[in-house]
């Protein structure tokens, strides 16, 4: 499902990120594409994690993520990405501050 509201709270408002297509995003542009994903999907999941904790506040995961299912234009998907993402405890809160995102093949 599109939890948007979950999403939203989880990513930091200083979020800087680079997305599948290489180009810079910020928090709002992020959401923004996040709430433009018209996809359906049947399987959604993260893979081969590895978490790396830089003192008590800074954790970087590194992995790979999964999805299939059926596209807007009613075509099936079956997509793999590698990731970084940077958290920050902020005020009793895991924070989302920094992600970068790359399309591979399966």
């Amino acid at each position: 499902s599109h939890d948007f509201t979950t999403v939203q709270g989880f990513v930091a408002s200083d979020f800087v990120g680079v997305s599948s297509q290489g180009k810079f995003v910020d928090k709002s542009t992020m959401l923004a594409e996040y709430k433009k994903d018209k996809d359906t999907y049947k399987s959604a999941k993260n893979e081969k994690l590895n978490v790396k904790s830089f003192g008590p506040n800074v954790t970087v995961v590194t992995g790979r993520a999964r999805e299939n299912g059926t596209g807007k234009d009613g075509k099936a998907f079956d997509r793999t990405f590698l990731f970084t993402d940077t958290w920050m405890l902020r005020n009793g809160q895991w924070q989302c501050v920094a992600s970068q995102i790359n399309k591979v093949k399966g």
